[in-house]
């Protein structure tokens, strides 16, 4: 495994963590009725983010096809 590939594992590894402590610290309080039900739906939804942002640094970014213009002088004026 490369130095490059090393580093993005941990990356992703630290993320994980850091959106299960926010998902457990989040349960906690609400058990607790520290928090309100719409401020766990945001902290759900920022652990979600993390969690994103660690399956993308794993697998990098989402491929996207390029924009094709099409144009009368793109297709040899084959109609």
């Amino acid at each position: 495994m490369t130095a490059l590939g090393r580093s993005r594992r941990w990356g992703a590894i630290v993320l994980f963590r850091l959106a299960s402590a926010i998902l457990r610290g989040a349960a906690a309080l609400h058990q607790r009725r520290m928090i309100s039900p719409a401020g766990l739906r945001t902290v759900l939804s920022m652990a979600r983010s993390v969690e994103r942002a660690g399956a993308r640094v794993v697998l990098g970014s989402a491929s996207r096809p390029a924009f094709i213009a099409t144009t009368e002088e793109d297709n040899g004026d084959v109609d």
